[in-house]
């Protein structure tokens, strides 16, 4: 796993509601075991907390096991993580508070050189459906939201002689995928070319920007707003097992792991692109949802 001794996060949307493991806590505790000082950012201050406590191994996930479980083979958060990690709530939507969340970090850990935007909402409706100010809502949180971080994270990084900006986008934002939400769909794209922008923009600077697609992984978030599509949690979970070319979904450490390879310096070269983590499933010729 690269290292990531040097390094200051900031880790937007990364709290775990319930204790479980979804794509933005996998990440936080990622850069914890590389090394990073982590700031885990969240609206939610419940999911703060049992993000801490999970660090700590006194949280539980579904069924009372262990949300600590170790998500990347030996690597574990190390025993100063009291020293390495803070938490603070902050809205996306609330410039105010979302300053007030990068001097947090800056006075606590140090000044951020690597942001980690893992923000988003999914909007369900169609044309026929949706009204026009919850597609605004979904554009609000999962894109201009992203913008704004990128805003408050770049005098930092200049401040630095440079960063890593990575974006949590989807393979949604890049294909449809059978759902009825496309202003989730819209959202997801919009971040996807706001962060290759963002990278060529800034790269003279020192300053990368790359988004992270993930397809079919299986996270809290499909069951609280894609298992409504089908009869049962059951039959979503096989359904979307048998989509991915690979015959399986994939976890939130897949996520995680590609999040600290582009936090790193071992992806020095790597800037304005998105990286696909699905399996294959963008360039498989089979329907999308059964």
């Amino acid at each position: 796993m690269s290292d990531l001794k040097d390094k200051i996060v900031m880790a937007i949307g990364c709290g775990t509601p319930d204790g479980q493991v979804n794509n933005g806590f996998a990440a936080a505790k990622a850069f914890l075991a590389a090394g990073a000082k982590v700031c885990i950012v969240d609206r939610d201050t419940v999911a703060l907390d049992h993000a801490q406590a999970a660090l700590a191994g006194t949280g539980t996930g579904p069924g009372g096991s262990h949300a600590t479980g170790n998500l990347l083979g030996e690597a574990e958060p190390g025993a100063d993580l009291d020293s390495r990690v803070t938490t603070v709530v902050a809205d996306v939507g609330d410039e105010a508070s979302l300053s007030a969340a990068f001097d947090h970090c800056a006075s606590s850990l140090g000044e951020p050189t690597v942001l980690h935007y893992n923000v988003g909402i999914v909007v369900n409706g169609g044309l026929d459906t949706l009204e026009t100010a919850a597609f605004a809502k979904a554009l609000d949180i999962n894109l201009t939201g992203a913008f704004a971080a990128m805003q408050q994270a770049l005098p930092y990084m200049r401040r630095a002689g440079g960063g890593s900006i990575i974006t949590v986008s989807s393979v949604g934002g890049m294909r449809y995928m059978g759902y009825d939400y496309p202003a989730y769909a819209a959202s997801k794209a919009g971040l996807i070319e706001l962060t290759k922008v963002v990278g060529a923009q800034y790269a003279a600077e020192g300053i990368r920007a790359n988004s992270i697609a993930p397809g079919l992984i299986e996270t809290p978030l499909i069951h609280n707003s894609i298992s409504g599509h089908y009869d049962s949690v059951e039959d979503m979970l096989s359904a979307r097992h048998a989509l991915s070319p690979t015959g399986k979904m994939g976890q939130p450490e897949d996520i995680a792991k590609l999040a600290v390879f582009l936090a790193s310096d071992d992806s020095s070269y790597i800037n304005s692109t998105l990286i696909p983590v699905d399996g294959g499933l963008v360039h498989f010729a089979g329907t999308p949802k059964t």
